[in-house]
C-alpha cells in the first residue's frame, strides 16, 4: 500500500509557509480535500474570497543550487534546483541574466492551475567562463524566486575532451517529483532530457506497465506525459526513464488525483 502521509505533510507545509494570512482564515469558508471522487467544486475562483485564493498562490526554492561551483573545461556540469509550489511552478536558466536552454523541446501544456507540486530542475553546462552566473528562476501565478551560482573555471581548454571520448548517458533536467491534480483535470507530467546522443523515453504507469498512446494517455514530443483526465486509480509513482547508447536515467513522479470542495 502506498504511503501518501509524507506527500500530503509536504503539501501542507507549502500551504501553511506560503501566506501569513492562512492562519487568520475563517474556519467556514475553510478547503477540504475529500478523496469520495465528489464532483470538483473549484473550477470557478472568481467567486472565493481573495484571503483563500492568496494560500493557493506560493512558490518557493526548497533547494537552491549552490552558490559557487567549479567547472572543469571538457566536462559537464549539472546545476540542480528544487522548487515547490501551487499553482505547480515552471522555472527557466539565466546565464548571465540571459534566458539558456538545454536544446529539449519546449513544448508545455500547463497543468490544472490549483495543482500543488515539486519540481526539480538541473541545467546542464557544457562550457563556460571564469565568473559566469547561473540563475534559477521558478515562476507560480505572479509570484517569481530565484536562486544563482558563480562559475569558477578550474584548468583551460586544451585539457582532454572527456565527453568527446565517452559521451556521458542521458540526464533528466526537468520533472515534478510529486504533483496533486484534482480528480476530471487534466494533467502533464513533465519530462524533460538532456542527451549528447540521440535519445528515447519512454514512461511506465503506476502499475510498472509501459505506457502505449491511448484516448486518455499520451507521450508528448517533449517527452512529457499527457493524462487526458486523471482518476483515482490513477495515484502512485509514474516513471520517466530517458535511454541512449550510453546509458539511462530515471525519475518518478507521484500522482496524486483528489477531489477538492468548499464547506459552508
Amino acid at each position: 500500500m502506498i504511503n501518501i502521509v509524507p506527500l500530503l505533510a509536504a503539501v501542507a507545509l507549502v500551504l501553511l509557509q506560503g501566506t501569513n494570512a492562512f492562519a487568520r482564515l475563517d474556519k467556514s469558508s475553510s478547503l477540504e480535500l475529500d478523496n469520495k471522487l465528489l464532483p470538483n467544486d473549484l473550477s470557478d475562483l472568481s467567486d472565493l474570497p481573495a484571503k483563500r485564493r492568496a494560500v493557493e498562490n506560493y512558490i518557493k526554492i526548497s533547494t537552491p543550487p549552490p552558490k559557487t561551483a567549479r567547472y572543469v573545461p571538457g566536462t559537464t556540469l549539472l546545476l540542480e534546483c528544487e522548487i515547490m509550489g501551487s499553482p505547480a511552478p515552471f522555472v527557466e536558466w539565466l546565464k548571465n541574466g540571459v534566458p539558456v536552454t538545454d536544446g529539449e523541446d519546449e513544448e508545455f501544456v500547463p497543468v490544472d492551475q490549483l495543482s500543488p507540486a515539486f519540481l526539480s530542475s538541473r541545467h546542464v553546462v557544457r562550457s563556460a567562463a571564469n565568473g559566469d552566473v547561473y540563475t534559477c528562476v521558478g515562476s507560480s501565478s505572479a509570484n517569481v524566486v530565484s536562486a544563482s551560482t558563480t562559475v569558477f573555471v578550474d584548468g583551460d581548454a586544451s585539457e582532454t575532451r572527456i565527453n568527446e571520448v565517452t559521451p556521458p548517458k542521458p540526464i533528466v533536467t526537468a520533472y515534478y517529483t510529486d504533483l496533486l491534480l484534482n480528480i476530471g483535470s487534466p494533467a502533464t507530467l513533465l519530462c524533460r532530457g538532456y542527451s549528447a546522443t540521440p535519445s528515447h523515453t519512454m514512461w511506465m504507469d503506476n502499475q510498472n506497465r509501459i505506457v502505449n498512446d491511448n484516448s486518455r494517455i499520451r507521450v508528448l514530443p517533449s517527452g512529457d506525459l499527457y493524462i487526458k483526465s486523471v482518476e483515482w486509480p490513477d495515484m502512485g509513482v509514474w516513471t520517466c526513464s530517458v535511454k541512449n547508447a550510453y546509458g539511462r536515467e530515471a525519475v518518478g513522479t507521484f500522482l496524486y488525483p483528489m477531489a477538492v470542495r468548499a464547506r459552508v
